[in-house]
């Protein structure tokens, strides 16, 4: 009998996610932010699973795993909170790695059909592992959305690390990061199709050359469920250890 009352709940569960229409908010690229948000009062359960691969020219280095997980909570028309943890993996090791408290804020309320959407993002990460710093991260986010669908965006963004917080006098490390991606509705308001680069380059005391990465990805939205899948494909002619491969998958559905 209980295993049937859990089956009656997940059929529930899964009548609402079908029936409703279509409320989650979407995100058509893997790594590009964009500058739509949770409706005020609602809220998105949101995971993504990523990695990045050996590089050809540090053999020695693992492949790395990441699983983060979060509710985003819609706190205004303007104003969205994601409030995370991640965990990150090896073959050799599995930690609890990071919490955050990520702040996005449309310039322009959501509902607001202009062609163009500025976004503000602001995170504070707190690094659980010794071997990262906790940090500040900022992202300036702008999208644009033609009439046939047509959709690009560009992120602009830094991550500021703070090892100082741990005690000692080591200096703050300063990581940019830039992003662009341009997306087609095959299908309207369902299935879309992206092209998208990430790259990512030491201003302060950050070890390593920049890396520059280039990839493919679908967005697939039903009811009040989206999923996001891609790879990007790191240019080893930038920098000889850039990751090969570093594929994400993002899914999220409303409550």
């Amino acid at each position: 009998m209980r295993a049937v009352g859990w089956m009656a709940l997940v059929a529930c569960i899964l009548g609402v996610t079908w029936a409703e229409p279509a409320l989650a908010g979407r995100r058509p690229f893997i790594w590009t932010f964009d500058t739509d948000i949770v409706p005020k009062g609602d809220v998105e359960l949101e995971q993504w699973l990523w990695a990045r691969s050996r590089a050809p020219a540090s053999p020695s280095r693992p492949s790395v795993y990441w699983i983060w997980w979060a509710p985003v909570i819609g706190l205004s028309q303007h104003l969205e909170l994601a409030i995370p943890f991640q965990v990150r993996a090896t073959r050799d090791v599995t930690e609890l790695d990071s919490f955050e408290a990520d702040f996005r804020y449309r310039l322009f309320p959501r509902g607001d059909d202009r062609a163009f959407q500025p976004l503000i993002r602001a995170v504070w990460h707190q690094s659980i592992r010794e071997a990262s710093p906790s940090r500040v991260d900022a992202d300036l986010v702008g999208s644009y959305q033609w009439d046939s669908g047509l959709r690009v965006a560009l992120d602009l963004g830094a991550q500021v690390g703070i090892p100082g917080l741990r005690g000692g006098d080591a200096p703050v490390q300063i990581l940019g990061t830039y992003s662009a991606g341009v997306s087609y509705p095959v299908i309207p308001d369902e299935l879309r199709l992206s092209f998208e680069s990430f790259g990512e380059f030491g201003l302060k005391d950050v070890d390593g050359d920049p890396h520059l990465f280039v990839g493919p990805s679908v967005a697939w939205s039903f009811g009040r469920m989206w999923i996001t899948a891609g790879t990007f494909v790191g240019l080893t002619g930038i920098a000889d250890e850039t990751p090969r491969f570093m594929p994400r998958l993002i899914w999220a559905v409303a409550l």
